[in-house]
């Protein structure tokens, strides 16, 4: 999934637990799930680029306007986003980095799905994940 996604999903749903370090953790399980979701993962840098300046901006909105997020939602999108740390540095030079996240390391199905039906799946997880903190 994509970055902004994870951070999304992750603030919403783990920040809700109010302690950083269990929304940090929260957040680094709801990113293993969303990866068993079909999903589209983007293949071009300029877009992973993107990607994590948007991820970045949200979470700084979210520091500067608490009040509309829940209460640990920059540890919880944090600990979302992290995993793909590892797939980020891949792309640095050097010798080729095992992955070890388990989704990324084959261990747990990271389904995919074409664009745009993988997109799609993105915005409705991240509608839902907002919806369920505002609306209840």
């Amino acid at each position: 999934m994509y970055c902004l996604t994870h951070t999304v999903a992750g603030g919403m749903t783990a920040g809700r637990l109010g302690h950083p370090v269990a929304a940090f953790f929260g957040g680094v399980i709801s990113h293993l799930i969303l990866d068993a979701v079909p999903h589209h993962d983007y293949k071009r840098i300029v877009l992973g680029v993107f990607d994590i300046l948007l991820a970045l901006g949200c979470l700084v909105f979210a520091l500067w306007r608490p009040g509309f997020f829940p209460p640990a939602f920059a540890w919880g999108g944090l600990g979302g986003a992290l995993p793909d740390l590892e797939l980020v540095l891949r792309y640095l030079p050097g010798k080729d980095r095992p992955r070890f996240f388990p989704s990324h390391s084959g261990l747990v199905p990271h389904n995919r799905l074409a664009w745009p039906a993988g997109f799609w799946v993105q915005v409705a997880v991240v509608l839902a994940v907002s919806g369920l903190w505002y609306f209840f």
